[in-house]
């Protein structure tokens, strides 16, 4: 095993690959189908937030206040963060007793249907490398706010062979470059709350006290398309599909389990701090958006229509209006990173997906193997592929093609939520049919069922209504449906497909596997436990709860 540095023996230490021995690992032919447990409690609860933080919070963030005002997108974003806190909570309990590789997918294959995993695999890929496109397309946006004459092309490429580097080592190295890079974006929206709040109380060039008079003047709640109640309803139901892109990514604690150090202590904790965070960082910066800038504003407006730059970021259109000059730029710098880090994230996720499906036979078998430090180059390099789509932002409006990485990621990630709340409500079906208790689990919540139906019921809502515009408004056109609803036909499609030509069946309750996984997970927890050592110190017992 490697040995463990000074500052991991301060929070506790455990091996850091659960698969095989640091000397056999580099053994590993490239035809290999096995990853490995390279990611520790501070990686994957980094990762969950780093996913999250990014172009969706720093530029759609100006989208959601001009819909729905200040309070209206409030309101919106905290709603659906308590969808995903009953979303994540599921997962959770399901990656602590069974951390394989595929998380949810897998899950879905075990506990609802083979075609299930086939469908939600494809979906949750669909997704992930979309929003890796949107990020990508956010980050060439960006730096066309300092220079506008070059090709975005040259931008893209950029990121795409950043992305490559940081993805063909040992997970590891991806690990630590995302939990430095999380870092960043969490330094940043701590910067951005506290500088909303000064401001609010006058500290500005202007030396004016804003307090919460955009709250008074245009008023707390934004009418979209109508006025009065309908158009205030409306307009806070819109925030919906824009916090789906926003605060999607907590998900990604469940596809770290099958390569986490000890997961049992893991994925709880990871679940646990990454969620309260993610909550506390969306409500306050979302509060920031409110007091900085009203959502009548001529240039905030102008600016998300037309591009998808540093202009376009609520942020800095209200460091505008009161003459702050120079924090623009850290704010458009620091969002690169953050933009680049998500796009890093999911093409992460998009290759282990992809590797998991073929392992379970369903993607063509090369995408099933691996390096001799565990990455599925080969999956990867499909990523990247798709990823190559960003180029359309050439010769079209970067606003535009923006808007339709958004459209078709959020409704792939909605339908990933719906795919793991049921998996949730069946895997809790599954144990109360065989006698099994829920304090026999590695975690639980108890909690876990009702609120995996009020999700349900809420996210189904979302993604039948999302694209209402196109019905109601006489807005119709070929393309707005398609980014609306390709998604629900897609996973239709696949899930029927694969399920009449293999004649799949849905598991029954009675029927599902808790047991044969059971001794070889509890002997790899008890290898951990019996290695861990616990801090000694003040501060190691603070790191050791803090990650």
């Amino acid at each position: 095993m490697e040995k463990n540095s000074s500052t991991e023996d301060a929070k506790g230490t455990y091996p850091d690959v659960t698969i095989m021995e640091a000397s056999q690992e580099t053994e590993r032919p490239i035809q290999s189908t096995s990853t490995v447990r390279g990611l520790k409690l501070r990686h994957i609860q980094l990762i969950g937030i780093g996913s999250t933080i990014g172009t969706g919070l720093f530029l759609g963030c100006g989208r959601s206040l001009i819909a729905a005002g200040p309070l209206g997108s409030l309101l919106a974003y905290m709603i659906f963060c308590a969808i995903c806190w009953g979303v994540c909570l599921g997962a959770g309990e399901m990656g602590s007793f069974k951390p394989v590789p595929g998380g949810f997918i897998t899950w879905a294959g075990d506990y609802i249907d083979p075609a299930a995993a086939f469908a939600v695999g494809w979906n949750y890929f669909y997704a992930g490398t979309m929003f890796g496109c949107a990020d990508i397309v956010g980050v060439a946006g960006l730096f066309g706010y300092w220079l506008p004459d070059v090709s975005p092309a040259v931008w893209i490429s950029m990121c795409i062979v950043i992305i490559t580097a940081l993805n063909c080592f040992h997970v590891k190295f991806y690990g630590e470059s995302e939990f430095y890079f999380a870092s960043l974006k969490i330094i940043l929206i701590v910067m951005l709350i506290l500088m909303a709040f000064i401001v609010m109380l006058g500290g500005n060039p202007q030396h004016d006290r804003i307090g919460f008079r955009y709250w008074k003047e245009p008023g707390p709640w934004a009418a979209y398309h109508t006025t009065g109640p309908l158009g205030r309803f409306l307009g806070f139901w819109n925030v919906f599909k824009i916090a789906a892109y926003s605060v999607g990514g907590p998900e990604f604690v469940s596809m770290c389990a099958g390569e986490s150090v000890w997961p049992r202590r893991t994925i709880p904790k990871a679940v646990k701090g990454v969620l309260f965070r993610l909550s506390l960082f969306f409500f306050f910066g979302i509060l920031a958006c409110g007091i900085l800038v009203p959502y009548n504003d001529e240039k905030l407006i102008q600016a998300v229509k037309t591009g998808v730059g540093a202009d376009a970021s609520a942020y800095v259109v209200g460091m505008k209006r009161v003459g702050i000059k120079y924090l623009p730029d850290i704010f458009n710098a620091m969002v690169i990173s953050s933009a680049l880090s998500c796009a890093n994230g999911f093409a992460f996720v998009g290759s282990r997906v992809v590797h998991a499906l073929a392992v379970r036979g369903q993607a063509p078998k090369i995408f099933a193997k691996t390096t001799r430090n565990g990455v599925p180059i080969y999956a990867f390099g499909c990523v990247i592929a798709i990823f190559c789509l960003c180029y359309m932002q050439v010769s079209t409006n970067a606003a535009t093609v923006f808007g339709w990485f958004i459209n078709l990621s959020s409704v792939a990630q909605l339908l990933n939520y719906i795919a793991m709340t049921l998996t949730t409500i069946r895997f809790r079906a599954g144990l109360k049919a065989q006698g099994i208790s829920r304090h026999d689990l590695p975690w639980t919540t108890k909690y876990t069922v009702p609120y995996s139906w009020i999700c349900l019921v809420m996210l189904c809502l979302i993604v039948l209504t999302q694209g209402w515009e196109i019905f109601t408004t006489g807005g119709w056109d070929v393309q707005s449906f398609l980014t609306c609803y390709f998604g629900i036909g897609f996973v239709i499609v696949a899930y029927s497909g694969w399920k009449l030509w293999h004649k799949t069946k849905i598991i029954k309750a009675r029927e599902m596997d808790f047991k044969s996984f059971v001794p070889e997970f509890d002997a790899l927890d008890e290898e951990y436990r019996a290695a861990y050592k616990p801090p000694t110190t003040a501060i190691g017992r603070f790191f050791d709860r803090m990650f």
